[in-house]
């Protein structure tokens, strides 16, 4: 018999039972109440809604995926027009975070050379990729990232720039005196475009921006690689066990069971079977 590569997926499901999908993808299972019946009774369960559509893949969608780089991410590279060079592309550093719709949040010096970009041109763009510590190992061609690109706009709300001083300087506490100071000012990148990159080589595109505002980042990104080494090297014995419960047929001639990835909606498995 010939080796195979068996992909699964383990999901938080709709009852707190951890839920199996197999061969090859990662998709939903189709009645998860009858595949389950058997650990159902013995798992937590809390009172939720039924899934709209029982086929929705257990997967974080790329609107999700962008949202959560932006999440991730401190800082960036801002993208605006130069004022005094027939406005030619100008890049610099800046520091910021997310308001709850996803728009990032900067504070600007007046001074600044973007600062006077904006205000002659609010047009721009900001460049944001997962920090290194995310993937470990992997060269930085791989890692994803997110360019948002929208209109510069000031934050003039008082009870809003309360929050803000608070929660800026949480991130960056650097700025614990600079959010005080009048030559520093709270300015949002509106977002009207937004490109997600999955990384060298692999997926592309622009994201769906009807639906990014209310996307739900993964508070897992930035640990998903310390959560498989962890998993790997004190659980594998779990992940065989596991694997052999929930796939019928294979009692015997599965190996190699490995976590290959975490989110905040489950985690996938790839294990062999074979006798070669």
């Amino acid at each position: 018999m010939a080796r195979s590569s068996i992909v699964l997926t383990l999901a938080f499901g709709a009852q707190s039972v951890w839920s199996f999908t197999a061969p090859f993808l990662r998709t939903s299972v189709p009645n998860q109440k009858q595949l389950f019946s058997a650990v159902a009774e013995e798992a937590p369960v809390e009172a939720q809604a039924e899934p709209k559509d029982a086929t929705q893949p257990f997967v974080m969608t790329v609107t999700e995926r962008a949202r959560t780089v932006a999440k991730a991410c401190i800082s960036g590279t801002l993208g605006t027009a130069c004022s005094n060079q027939e406005a030619a592309p100008f890049g610099s550093h800046v520091d910021f975070i997310l308001d709850e719709k996803g728009w990032p949040v900067m504070l600007l010096n007046e001074y600044a050379m973007h600062t006077k970009n904006v205000e002659v041109d609010p047009r721009a763009s900001l460049f944001a990729q997962m920090p290194s510590k995310a993937g470990e190992g992997q060269p930085v061609a791989a890692m994803e990232r997110v360019t948002i690109m929208g209109e510069v706009v000031p934050v003039t709300d008082q009870d809003e720039l309360f929050t803000l001083r608070a929660t800026y300087s949480v991130t960056h506490q650097f700025a614990t005196s600079l959010v005080e100071s009048d030559k520093f000012k709270f300015v949002k990148l509106k977002p009207s475009r937004i490109f997600y990159s999955a990384g060298f080589g692999v997926n592309a595109q622009w994201i769906d921006m009807a639906t990014y505002e209310d996307a739900v980042a993964d508070p897992l990104a930035l640990e998903q690689l310390a959560l498989v080494n962890k998993i790997n090297r004190e659980s594998s014995s779990d992940l065989l066990a596991l694997c052999t419960q929930f796939i019928p047929g294979l009692e015997s001639g599965l190996y190699g069971v490995k976590c290959t990835g975490v989110d905040r909606l489950g985690m996938d498995l790839r294990g062999e079977a074979g006798d070669r």
